[in-house]
């Protein structure tokens, strides 16, 4: 049996500044949240396992790794010009790469209205006022949807 990783959620987004850098893109800390939890959605439909260990969260303006957050939060909504080498495992890392040239230039508002859509997790779990967890489960779910699919109208 294959052995796979997981990772925490910092050093997922560290590894996606650094897809970024390579790709001509920057992101804000609003963009990292979004595409860091994308990543986790992805590796769960695509190899039915967590990227990371942390929780994913629903918060007002859609999911939110709070560890990611509070790293980066000192940026404000300026780009994040932070860099380490962080590698992940290759399956991980082509994830990353793939997300960072399809989504990575959609900006923070964009992707947050993606993740508000009808039927996306996020909308499922928010109620208004508190932060909730969104469950693995569910983001599964959804995400192996858009893959069967081919297409989203949601993340």
């Amino acid at each position: 049996m294959k052995a796979y990783h997981t990772y925490s959620a910092v050093d997922v987004a560290l590894s996606l500044l650094k897809h970024a850098t390579k790709q001509g893109k920057c992101f804000t800390n609003l963009q990292l949240q979004k595409l860091t939890y994308v990543c986790h959605g992805l590796s769960l439909a695509h190899f039915q396992r967590p990227l990371i260990t942390d929780d994913v969260f629903a918060w007002k303006f859609g999911p939110v790794v709070p560890s990611v957050y509070f790293r980066f939060k000192c940026y404000g909504a300026k780009p994040i010009t932070e860099r380490l080498d962080i590698s992940l495992d290759p399956e991980s890392e082509s994830i990353l790469e793939d997300v960072v040239a399809k989504l990575g230039h959609l900006t923070g508002p964009q992707l947050v209205e993606l993740t508000h859509r009808e039927g996306s997790p996020w909308k499922k779990v928010w109620d208004g006022t508190h932060q909730k967890i969104i469950p693995d489960n569910l983001i599964q779910g959804h995400y192996t949807q858009i893959k069967n699919s081919g297409h989203t109208s949601s993340l």
